[in-house]
């Protein structure tokens, strides 16, 4: 297949992907979809971040995607990581009891932590994808999982970046709201 025809499947099935896993959960059940639908989203968003070259120790470093504090995936992210690749690197799951810049992560959701504001302010100098929850307060990462209509969708916030990541413009189509380039 050539690669731009290549490229336009893997966009349109990320889109389809995206738009599928973003299907209405039963709100006040207990058995809520909330979670794995995060958890597929997290996986997805590895293929449209670029990181510079210094964010990996080697040419074929996996993409880590860490989960800082508490874990509520309940090994849904874990299962949506297993056997899956993005830019040619395959993809890991690790988990921290704290966002640690040094850690080697590559997208860190920061969740239930004592302090999120202070793990996500450590993270702002070093080439991490912080993705957080809308609701875990006014400080956020660059992408915020939000509930629009009983469907898990995300906000990006460019200015919140980590430095040196680009996103994909197709990827800044799909969410609900976009904050302006840093």
């Amino acid at each position: 297949m050539a690669p731009r025809r290549a490229l336009r499947c893997m966009l349109a099935a990320f889109a389809l992907s995206l738009t599928g896993f973003s299907g209405a959960y039963p709100a006040d059940s207990g058995a809520s979809l909330e979670y794995p639908i995060k958890a597929n989203y997290l996986v997805r968003f590895a293929a449209f971040v670029d990181w510079p070259a210094e964010a990996f120790a080697a040419p074929d470093s996996p993409i880590s995607i860490c989960i800082a504090g508490a874990d509520p995936f309940g090994g849904e992210l874990d299962r949506a990581a297993a056997g899956q690749a993005a830019h040619g690197r395959p993809l890991e799951v690790r988990h921290l009891a704290e966002a640690d810049p040094r850690a080697g992560c590559h997208i860190v959701y920061v969740g239930r932590l004592a302090n999120p504001a202070a793990e996500i302010e450590r993270l702002k100098a070093a080439p991490v994808l912080v993705v957080t929850d809308a609701a875990s307060g006014p400080v956020r990462g660059a992408i915020q999982f939000v509930i629009v209509g009983d469907r898990v969708r995300f906000r990006v916030d460019e200015t919140a970046l980590g430095r040196g990541l680009v996103m994909n413009s197709r990827l800044l189509s799909l969410a609900v709201s976009v904050r302006g380039a840093p």
